[in-house]
């Protein structure tokens, strides 16, 4: 018996031997080392336009036993922006091993610009057709990095929208791109009385946008958005059925409080008023930007 107990002593022994010179030889042989990535420039600047393998030029990756490693380099994330087309880019790449090494630097696109709403139909409505409306219908929304954001556009209205009286409303059209800027348009909607029977005599100022961006310090053409007229639902305009309308492009006023010198965004009113007639306006949004 007692030469048994030694026998399984000496196995148990031998079992931890083994066990540690086997635990040691495989952390020896594991590779504990990320790879390095080294970035030439702190910065780049490319365009919007620019492809991955541009955002990755001047980047190496390098680890201590699979050598150069720098075409397994991937870019992992973008940051939102510190400025704006200003942001952090950072890469990633992996050994053999599944080690990963990181880096950033910053990423400044040159030229950038904010994404932008657009609106090809004026926001007038009656009474009833408000009660359904979908504001956003006639809104479309594109950036220059993220492409298409129509189905992002957001509305925020004030607690006065919600009574359904004949006015005009402040509403703020809005939509963010992945990079956290931000398009914020405030406009106004004209909401008319179902039973008021001058509505279908007015003749409105059709025009080609219903939202104009310019830069600070740059004027615009406000009489180059005319397209022509509404009248009771149906659409003229100038330049194929200006023979067969009373209305002409200098008869109609433009009235504006733009300030070019100064980013806002302003209101610009385009009316016309028939001998004997009702007046009837259209707004422009201006958007004057940094």
């Amino acid at each position: 018996m007692r030469k048994l107990r030694i026998i399984v002593c000496l196995m148990f022994v031998a079992s931890c031997v083994i066990f540690g010179i086997y635990t040691v030889k495989i952390r020896m042989v594991e590779d504990h080392t990320p790879p390095v990535i080294t970035c030439e420039e702190d910065t780049i600047s490319v365009s919007v336009e620019a492809e991955e393998s541009e955002l990755l030029q001047g980047v190496t990756a390098k680890d201590n036993r699979d050598g150069d490693i720098t075409k397994s380099i991937r870019i992992s994330s973008k940051s939102h922006f510190t400025e704006k087309g200003k942001c952090t880019v950072e890469y990633i790449v992996f050994d053999k091993a599944n080690q990963a090494g990181t880096a950033q630097r910053t990423l400044i696109y040159t030229d950038y610009t904010s994404p932008k709403i657009h609106l090809t139909k004026p926001l007038k409505y009656t009474v009833s057709e408000l009660k359904s409306a979908d504001l956003t219908a006639d809104m479309t929304a594109e950036d220059c990095l993220d492409g298409d954001l129509t189905n992002q556009i957001r509305t925020s209205l004030g607690d006065s929208f919600y009574d359904y009286e004949p006015g005009t409303y402040e509403i703020t059209a809005q939509v963010s791109n992945s990079y956290g800027d931000v398009c914020a348009v405030p406009l106004e909607v004209t909401v008319t009385d179902n039973t008021d029977r001058t509505e279908s005599s007015k003749s409105y100022p059709m025009l080609s946008e219903y939202i104009a961006y310019t830069k600070v310090g740059s004027e615009i053409d406000l009489g180059s958005y005319l397209k022509g007229i509404m009248r009771g639902g149906a659409e003229y305009t100038f330049a194929e059925d200006g023979a067969y309308i009373e209305v002409s492009p200098d008869q109609i006023q433009i009235q504006s409080n733009v300030d070019y010198s100064k980013a806002g965004t302003y209101t610009v009113n385009y009316s016309y008023t028939p001998e004997g007639g009702v007046e009837a306006v259209t707004k422009l949004a201006v958007v004057v930007e940094e």
